[in-house]
Order: structure tokens, then sequence, then C-alpha cells
């Protein structure tokens, strides 16, 4: 009698084994979705970087509900989980326990960048990292601030003060194992904002708290500065915002395939998103109403003024011919800034930098300085200005239609 009891209770055990394996393990497999999390910065008591007619919180969590919809439509196979999806308030840590209680994937967090000079514009992703700049630490300081909001922050946070350089050096020690990954899809998501028009400010590190307590590939998304009057009416607009979140979501296709072919999982067929932008009507609707858009750049040279008022204009000088006569030479130029008013020469604007230009597109002035046709000098003149213009790139001209630098190297190697 006991020993078909054993025997009855050891097939019980085999049988449940047998279960498991064939059955419960199965399910479980099926539902390890690849799961994404999607922060929209501040919120609730906390507004954000704020202008005069807009808050950033009310930007960032528009895309972000954008964003979720369309992976929720084209990804089956794809979890959304958002730290907020209304006008709510949730700590750093709060949103950091999220991505961790639900063992993400994929953390992607969207803010609203802020600049004391009205003329910064453009859209940049930050990864987890030491701030290699002043400025990349002051957009770190500001999103990390929140902390300043709670009550015994410094306990909470292990003593980490957002309003302390010295607070920032922990970072430089890190070993961030999700590095790597979140690189790649930093890089990816500035490629598809180019692909909508946005200005590529690059992929860059600071010390985001909020990276840090989250253990899984993680970025955070600037996507334009609302203190720059033009970028603020295209980030508020439905259009903005829907272009914005398409980039990104486009982004997320590509590295969503690399991650399904690395894991040996089957590759997803989602397409991308093909949203052109019709220029003409964008800048109908955000260019300024007193000057009307060109369909090219117009370069315009500034000099010296005879009475301080009057601003002689002049288009670029004509490019030379290349040896072979079949393409023009490319004219390299240092952008400085972007404004969307004419700024007098000898302003303060320039910093003492004269024989400035500047050309206008999508209805913004944009300044330069500069006018190469050797690469290396325009390069040498860069390095010369960068202590007084850090985030000052190379662009070129073929005539007056303006390329990229990497384009025109193309032309002429």
């Amino acid at each position: 009698m006991k020993i078909l009891k054993k025997h009855f209770i050891l097939s019980q055990y085999y049988l449940l084994l047998l279960l498991e394996f064939f059955i419960i393990f199965p399910l479980k497999a099926q539902d390890a979705r690849f799961t994404v999390v999607l922060d929209a910065g501040h919120g609730g008591h906390d507004p954000g970087a704020m202008s005069a007619t807009s808050k950033e919180k009310d930007i960032n969590l528009a895309v972000v509900l954008d964003l979720g919809a369309i992976i929720e439509q084209k990804f089956k196979d794809v979890k959304v989980v958002y730290t907020r999806k209304t006008d709510t308030y949730l700590t750093l840590q709060e949103r950091a326990n999220v991505v961790n209680d639900h063992h993400a994937d994929l953390f992607i967090c969207i803010h609203t960048n802020s600049s004391p000079s009205p003329s910064a514009y453009g859209a940049e992703t930050f990864t987890l990292g030491l701030a290699k700049t002043r400025a990349n630490l002051d957009v770190a300081m500001r999103e990390n601030s929140v902390i300043l909001l709670e009550e015994d922050y410094r306990t909470k946070y292990k003593g980490f003060d957002p309003a302390s350089v010295d607070s920032y050096i922990m970072f430089e020690f890190m070993q961030d194992k999700y590095i790597s990954r979140s690189v790649e899809f930093s890089s990816i998501v500035q490629k598809e904002f180019v692909k909508f028009q946005r200005t590529d400010r690059g992929v860059l590190q600071a010390g985001f708290w909020v990276l840090h307590r989250s253990a899984c590939p993680s970025v955070l998304v600037e996507l334009g500065f609302i203190s720059n009057a033009a970028e603020e009416r295209y980030l508020t607009s439905q259009q903005g915002q829907k272009e914005l979140a398409t980039a990104v979501f486009n982004a997320f296709v590509d590295y969503k395939r690399t991650h399904d072919k690395k894991s040996g999982h089957q590759i997803s067929a989602v397409s991308k998103i093909e949203l052109p932008v019709k220029k003409e009507e964008q800048n109908q609707k955000y260019q300024q109403k007193e000057r009307k858009q060109p369909e090219q750049p117009v370069v315009i040279t500034q000099q010296k003024p005879l009475n301080d008022t009057v601003v002689k204009r002049t288009k670029i000088e004509t490019p030379v011919l290349a040896p072979n006569n079949s393409i023009q030479t490319p004219v390299f130029k240092v952008q400085l800034f972007t404004s969307d008013k004419i700024i007098k020469p000898k302003a303060k604007e320039f910093k003492g930098v004269d024989i400035t230009d500047y050309y206008v597109e999508n209805g913004l002035n944009k300044y330069t300085y500069g006018n190469e046709t050797d690469y290396k000098k325009i390069v040498t003149i860069r390095k010369e200005i960068i202590s007084k213009f850090p985030e000052a790139f190379i662009i070129a001209f073929i005539g007056d239609k303006k390329i990229t630098a990497k384009a025109a190297l193309k032309l002429i190697r």
C-alpha cells in the first residue's frame, strides 16, 4: 500500500513537471512581450519649462500619448506602459520604479528643452553619463531639479543634490551596462528627427537620476526649445507633436528589429511611417507674418551699417568651379546660432565675432561665420570660436542652396 502511494505521489509530481514544461512555460513565453515604458516628463504641480503661453508638461504628454498610440496600434508583441497618461505628478524615483517593476526592455523619457538664449533650437537625445560640457550639465540640473519639490529629498536620493556640481561627479565612475544600447537607440532617434527636418543637436551624456535608477536601456529626448518662439509654435501644434511622435516611433521600429534579431525572436514586419512634410504649408503656418519665406535659403552678409540701422544685404559669393567643371565647389561656413529676429552687427549676441552672415530658412535667421572652400580651414575657424559658441557646427552651400558638410565633402573628394 505504501509502495502504491509512493508511486502515486511520484506520478503526480512528474505530471506537474510535464504540465509546466509543455503548457505553463509556453504560456509564459507568449506573455514575455517586449515592454517599453514611456515617460512624459514633469506633470501636476511641476510644469517643467514654461513660456508665456505654454508649459513643457503639456507638450511632453501630448507627444507621449501620440507615440504610445502608434506603438500599440502597430505592434501586437509590444507592451506599452505609461508613467502617466494625465496631468499628474510623479517623483523621479517613482518613474524609475515603473520601469523596474515592469522589467522594461526600453525606457523613453520625453522632455522639452529651454535656454536663456531665445536663439537656441533643435532636438537632442541624452543617455546616462558624465556631462562633458556645461550646457549638458545645465540640462541635467534642470531636469533633476524636480527632486527639490520633495520633502527630505537628500535622504530619499542618498545625498544627491541636483543643484550641486559636486553631486554629478558620481556619474564619472558609473559603469552602465546598458549604455551601448542606449546610445544605439539615441542615435537612431536623432537620425529620424533629421528626416522630419528637425535640427540634430546630437547624442549627449549627462547625469539624469531617472536614467541612473532604471535597469534597462534608457534615453531622455529633448524635443526642442520652448524658449525659442518659432520652435514653441511647432512644439505646441498638433502637426508638430504628431511628427515628433512619428520620428521616435520610426526609431523604435529599427531598434526593435535589431533587438529581435539579436534575441533570436521572430523579426517584426512592422514598417516605418513615412510622413512627408509639406514645406509650403508648414512655412505658411509657422513663418513670421512680417517676412515671406523664400524658396531657397537666402544668404545675407552683414557689413558695418552707415547709421547703425541699415544692414546691407548681399548674396554669398559665387563658388568657383571644380577642376572637372562638372560640379560647383561647396563653400563652408560655421553656423553660430538661430534667431527669429534680425540682429544688428556688433550686437552682444555675436560675442565680439565680426563679419558674420545669415541666411533665412523656415522663417528663421541662421547666423554664420567664415566663408571657405577649404574644409580644413573652416574646421580651424570653428575651433577658434568654439569657446564662445560651443554649439556651433559646420554647414555648406552650393550657390544659394544649403547642404550638409558631409554631403559637401562627398562632392570634393
